[in-house]
This record gives C-alpha cells, structure tokens and sequence, in this order.
C-alpha cells in the first residue's frame, strides 16, 4: 500500500460505532522520523518507507520479544496495531541505527 508523503498523520475510522486511531512514521535517510510516540491502546501505527533502500521493521514488547513486520521495500507501508499499554521498541533489523520508543496508554 502507498500513501503520499506527509509527515506525520492522525487520523481516525469509525467502523460499527467503534473508532479507530491511525499514525504515520516516515522513513527517511535511513532514519525513523520520530525517535519517540505516544499513542493510545488500540491504536495503528503505519510506517512509511520513503527511503531507496529496503527496511526490515520490528516491535519489540517490554521482554525484548519482538514481532517482526518483514521486509518493506521503498514506497511501502507496514501496519502495527499497538493493542497493549507499555514501551514497545520499533527497530529496523538492517539499519541498527533506526530505532524509535512507542508508548503505549
């Protein structure tokens, strides 16, 4: 899935009365654009690879187990629903230095 670059995007779907929160995070220069987030329980998190190189996006919980969204090649989207309260590490495997904290309330 592609969506155009904007920077960081709030927005909210409602579907059969419940209403759903979205986040965007770019990737840019082989760096998240974000180093921290805050969002609530419940709510997605999409992860925008705008760079010309291939990324590999990973959410670690609170016991360094991580869950691992695959590879994501230029101008595509991963998608994290974050359905837990904490901080959640969000590293890129092949990039070290791509690293940004998500907490989760």
């Amino acid at each position: 899935m592609r969506i155009p670059k904007t920077g960081l995007i709030l927005a909210a779907l409602t579907v059969s009365g419940l209403c759903y929160a979205a986040t965007t995070i770019d990737q840019v220069g082989q760096r998240f654009t974000q180093s921290a987030l805050l969002v609530s329980n419940g709510e997605t998190v999409w992860f925008l690879n705008f760079d010309d190189v291939v990324h590999n996006v990973s959410v670690f919980d609170q016991d360094d187990v991580a869950i691992d969204k695959g590879l994501q090649k230029p101008g595509e989207t991963i998608k994290h629903l974050f359905d837990k309260n904490g901080r959640f590490k969000v590293r890129c495997s092949i990039h070290p230095r791509m690293k940004m904290m998500v907490t989760v309330r």
